[in-house]
């Protein structure tokens, strides 16, 4: 097994290397950049040497003039760097952000039950940005201290060897002090990226469900742990950046005992003859150029720590892997799936089962109504047949295959579902309706919201398709709501079609529009409706009655509704005398 250090760099490298031939750029203008830096004091230098000596007007006047030719250029090459670090940078995180987003996505509901949407754009944005802060002046800040560094200890070598000592080993002392604990603040830092997660965790799961909070009177109690939760920010905050200035404000203390020995030595040397007015400045700027680059190394090392935390809670979230396990088959049967249980037990935890041995069987073209009271397992059936969770044993066919063994992509391109709560996404009226699919036609999408009786609305809208719709819902009623739903899965031509108790929140009216595309859309697919209402299934062809995860009936809805002892029988009775009162 590889250190964890080598097992982080090679999985930075994946992100960089897409971004290669930036990042040698990038070093070719660093290099030429660093060379303007160590010329410009030797022009000093001699500017300095030749005004205390002989020099005449004119060559004062040329040194000068290239001092300021080479610090404007000098500028021009700090600006590309800062330019190209940060576009390698967002490059190469956005790309961290692009797989966290898509390996989340990928993760089973057990994973997403758990976790807030606050909490995951904390983990896959707030993280990352921390990286890419560190990513953007890596290369040039870490990679370009060094090369300066070295240039400079360089050019002491040649001109006084007990300066050169010294300031090689102050570099030494302040490299290695900053090395080795480099990983002091990491921990503290992923303490402190947590605490914000929690804290924005609990933000968006207030925000959404602020109805509740304002009519209950919540609000006091909000604030209340609002507050606990910044105190826990502001106190994991204070923690992480105490302990990583550490490395700093130990150069700063090293940088201060070299200055003043490099002084001395250099003051002695002039004053014996050693060394002239010009070198004595050049040996001053040498040292102070050396400071540079140890603090920036300082610096990095702060940003380091942050960035290891979003490095190590990255590689965290990417390790974690969904307990549905995709199968290799891609291919199911033309036309209306068949839908099979076979002794199916399916619990959410350990302690309480929901569903308990539930075995039924629909032909292909079939029409399944579910009925049973609030609890009794009927939406559990919906997201098992969607893989959205794994079953605890038994085995559901689509089709005649084990859905367990077909790749998710294939059973989600054949199986559609429609539930109570519509989604509506930042985009066009066509990008919500089509959920982003270019292949698409807008043909396509008039003859369908034709046939379920949505095209009206969308006339009425200012620009029809291209009619800009904000996320959440608020501007479709609940009726319009169900409709777009049913119009998402038309479009999608699926074989097995799931509706969740699409019509539980809709008046008579509405109900009846909303039944007449459903009959449009089970004419050509197998169908399973979960009703909140027994009327709603005056149309199914069987009937399952489940009571607290037991399938108690499953038969022919005639024969149900006209058997007396039936449970059915008793359901639609009392369905009915609900009407009547």
């Amino acid at each position: 097994m590889p250190p964890k250090q080598s097992l982080s760099m090679s999985w930075l490298l994946q992100y960089l290397r897409p971004v290669k031939w930036r990042l040698t750029l990038l070093l070719f203008i660093l290099l030429i950049s660093i060379a303007l830096q160590l010329i410009n004091p030797q022009i000093v230098q001699r500017f300095i040497d030749q005004a205390t000596g002989s020099g005449t007007i004119s060559s004062l006047l040329a040194l000068a003039g290239l001092y300021l030719g080479v610090a404007v250029l000098n500028q021009l090459f700090t600006v590309s760097l800062d330019y190209l670090g940060n576009d390698v940078a967002w490059r190469s995180t956005n790309r961290i952000r692009a797989s966290l987003l898509k390996h989340t996505l990928r993760l089973d509901m057990r994973f997403h039950n758990r976790k807030t949407p606050g909490e995951m754009i904390e983990r896959i944005d707030g993280d990352v940005t921390h990286m890419s802060n560190f990513f953007g002046m890596f290369i040039v800040q870490i990679v370009g201290s060094f090369v300066l560094l070295t240039g400079i200890l360089g050019y002491m070598f040649i001109y006084s060897l007990p300066i050169a000592a010294t300031m090689t080993a102050f570099t030494c002392l302040s490299v290695g002090v900053m090395f080795a604990i480099r990983n002091l603040g990491v921990k503290a830092s992923q303490a402190e990226r947590q605490a914000n997660a929690s804290l924005f965790g609990l933000i968006e799961e207030r925000i959404s469900g602020i109805e509740d909070v304002q009519a209950n009177g919540g609000v006091p109690r909000l604030m209340n742990r609002y507050h606990r939760a910044m105190r826990s920010v502001f106190r994991s905050g204070l923690k992480a950046w105490m302990l990583r200035v550490t490395p700093w404000n130990v150069t700063v203390v090293l940088f201060t005992i070299s200055v003043t020995a490099v002084l001395l030595i250099s003051v002695r040397l002039y004053l014996h003859g050693q060394i002239t007015l010009g070198t004595l400045f050049l040996f001053f700027q040498y040292t102070q150029m050396l400071n540079d680059p140890i603090e920036q190394l300082g610096n990095q090392m702060q940003e380091f720590q942050k960035a290891k935390s979003g490095m190590l809670r990255s590689r965290e979230l990417l390790s974690l892997q969904s307990e549905i396990k995709e199968g290799d088959e891609d291919e199911l049967p033309e036309g209306p799936l068949s839908v099979c249980f076979e002794q199916v037990n399916f619990s959410y935890n350990e302690d309480l089962r929901v569903l308990h041995d539930i075995s039924f069987e629909l032909k292909p073209g079939e029409r399944l109504g579910v009925v049973g009271r609030t609890g009794s397992g009927k939406s559990s059936i919906s997201r098992l047949l969607l893989r959205l969770y794994n079953i605890d044993n038994g085995a559901i066919r689509v089709g005649g295959v084990d859905i367990r063994s077909l790749r998710l992509e294939a059973l989600y391109r054949r199986v559609g579902m429609v539930t109570q709560d519509v989604q509506l996404f930042d985009g066009t009226l066509r990008d919500n309706l089509t959920l982003f699919n270019p292949d698409l036609s807008d043909e396509e999408v008039f003859e369908t919201t034709e046939r379920l009786g949505l095209r009206p609305w969308i006339d009425a809208m200012p620009h029809g398709l291209d009619t800009h719709l904000s996320a959440g819902g608020a501007s479709l009623s609940a009726g319009e709501a169900q409709l777009f739903a049913l119009t998402r899965v038309f479009l999608t031509k699926p074989s097995l079609v799931i509706l969740d108790e699409p019509s539980s929140r809709l008046d008579a009216a509405t109900e009846a529009t909303l039944q007449t595309a459903v009959d449009q859309l089970l004419e050509r697919c197998t169908g399973i409706i979960i009703a909140h209402r027994i009327s709603t299934l005056d149309n199914v062809d069987k009937i399952m009655v489940l009571r607290e995860g037991r399938l108690i009936e499953f038969g022919m809805r005639e024969a149900l509704a006209h058997n007396p002892s039936s449970e059915y029988f008793r359901l639609l009775q009392t369905d009915r005398q609900e009407e009547l009162a």
